[in-house]
């Protein structure tokens, strides 16, 4: 999360920077959307991987690449090689995110897995406030590049740690799918490369229209492989099976379309502002830490109330938050109380995706359950702010003049989660109050499985009766027997 937040941190640096002179505001985003473009391509098939071959060995491949991009973004003499680097460093992420995360779950009973899943929420929080406490106060004393060796040292030093984490038993056997894989990464990456490029090439130019055919084309082929073969590469399939998977899925996607854009979108609206990087980073910081505190409170908030409550009070104060941020000026005290409400909810919403989708999987099955749900994250989080900054770039709009569009998107979004989290709710209380009751004729007569499975659980309880009364009426006879042979017991 540090690595992703200096990202955005560092677009408005590197605009003024000669390497990337003449590349349009929408390709500049591409250091932000195409490394996390390439999690979302990557991360469900890196979990599968993670399960078959071993979560610590994955780990360790993940923190050499991560390492690798770091330096080379911070010592790059092109632009190409700059989003090369970058690219590099999502294929790591994508790598490190689901082995890390399923070790720790992996090492902890099914009570504290939402304890973990919260702390690891902290994490992040924790992550994106060192980002923007000290990210600005580096870029601004020694360039935007000075942000990206702390990160590759900090991948040396933990992959010297690699060796202490405990091991981790090999998942279920497995063949990759593997054009399916690539059909699902040419689809995502063809996304993202036509929202960032399509308006400065032209949405009508040859080279737009045939990246919009390799991202349908591919789509189709992806979906077409997980119909005909559920058991594929990314074995996503059995995981619709678990309760609350799909719910932390759709969560997950709906949240990274919902606040990616506004951490891209920010740094650029303050720096227009005339704020500093110091300034920026400053300013940005309330959020990461809301996001911090919160994701503490979730897991007793989810195991008092239920995921869906959970999700709903996160939707409601993100809502609350980027309506102050909307009507407030920047910066301003308002400003900084909207930033915080909306950390809240973010903290929310995204430390519940994960306890949703994880709740039920099996240990085998953690790493692949993940990768998912975070793949839908970064999904949202690379479609979100390519979609913004085109967005931008279409109107010829500055990021302040097109800032409040960005937020009333985000409302939006928020309020759609919130809506599916209440209608989640009261499906879930009306489903358990049917349960609850008897079924009818009806009802029955309209599923001969369900009538058959209860016909054979009366039989059941009936042989049971039958034989407890066999049972007490060889008893009653044993303590009346000698009552009858006595006189005195006759009436």
């Amino acid at each position: 999360m540090a690595d992703t937040l200096a990202s955005t941190l560092v677009l408005p640096l590197v605009r003024q920077d000669p390497i990337a002179r003449g590349v349009p505001l929408a390709q500049v985003s591409l250091l932000t959307t195409a490394y996390l473009a390439a999690i979302a391509a990557l991360l469900t098939p890196a979990g599968r991987l993670a399960d078959l071959m071993g979560r610590r060995a994955l780990l360790a491949a993940g923190l050499m690449v991560f390492a690798a991009g770091a330096f080379t973004m911070a010592f790059a003499s092109s632009w190409p090689l700059l989003v090369s680097a970058r690219l590099a460093q999502g294929v790591a992420a994508a790598m490190m995110l689901p082995s890390a995360l399923g070790l720790l779950l992996s090492r902890v009973g099914n009570r504290q897995r939402r304890g973990a899943a919260a702390l690891w929420g902290a994490a992040t929080g924790a992550g994106g406030l060192v980002a923007h406490a000290l990210g600005g106060l580096m870029a601004d004393g020694y360039g935007w590049r000075a942000l990206y060796l702390p990160m590759g040292v900090t991948a040396i030093a933990l992959l010297l740690l690699v060796a202490a984490l405990p091991r981790t038993p090999i998942g279920e056997r497995g063949a990759l799918d593997v054009p399916g894989m690539l059909a699902s990464t040419s689809a995502i990456a063809a996304a993202v490369l036509l929202l960032s490029c399509g308006g400065s090439w032209g949405w009508t130019s040859p080279a737009t229209l045939a990246v919009a055919a390799v991202m349908v084309s591919a789509a189709s082929l992806a979906w077409a492989r997980a119909r005909r073969r559920p058991e594929g590469a990314e074995q996503v399939a059995p995981l619709w099976r678990y309760p609350g998977f799909t719910w932390g899925l759709l969560t997950s996607l709906l949240y990274g379309l919902l606040a990616f854009p506004l951490l891209a979108v920010a740094p650029l609206v303050l720096r227009g502002a005339g704020m500093s990087p110091v300034g920026v980073g400053v300013a940005l910081a309330p959020l990461s830490a809301a996001v911090m505190l919160s994701s503490t409170l979730v897991a007793r908030a989810a195991r008092r109330a239920g995921t869906s409550w959970t999700i709903y009070a996160g939707a409601y104060l993100s809502t609350i938050g980027l309506v102050v941020l909307y009507t407030a000026p920047h910066p301003s005290m308002g400003a900084l109380a909207g930033l915080v409400i909306t950390g809240a909810g973010f903290g929310f919403l995204s430390t519940t995706a994960t306890i949703a989708g994880t709740l039920g999987v099996t240990p085998a099955r953690y790493a692949t359950a993940i990768g998912s749900i975070t793949t839908a994250r970064m999904l949202g989080g690379a479609i979100g702010p390519a979609a913004a900054l085109a967005y931008l770039t279409s109107t010829g709009q500055d990021p302040a003049e097109g800032y409040p569009d960005v937020l009333a998107g985000g409302i939006g979004l928020s309020l759609l989660l919130g809506l599916l989290s209440l209608v989640r709710r009261i499906r879930h209380i009306n489903g358990a109050a049917v349960t609850s009751a008897p079924p009818s004729p009806a009802a029955l007569t309209a599923r001969p499985g369900e009538a058959e499975r209860l016909r054979q659980m009366l039989q059941h309880q009936r042989a049971r009766l039958e034989a407890i009364a066999s049972a007490a009426e060889a008893e009653l006879a044993r303590l009346t027997g000698p009552r009858s042979r006595n006189p005195m017991w006759a009436p």
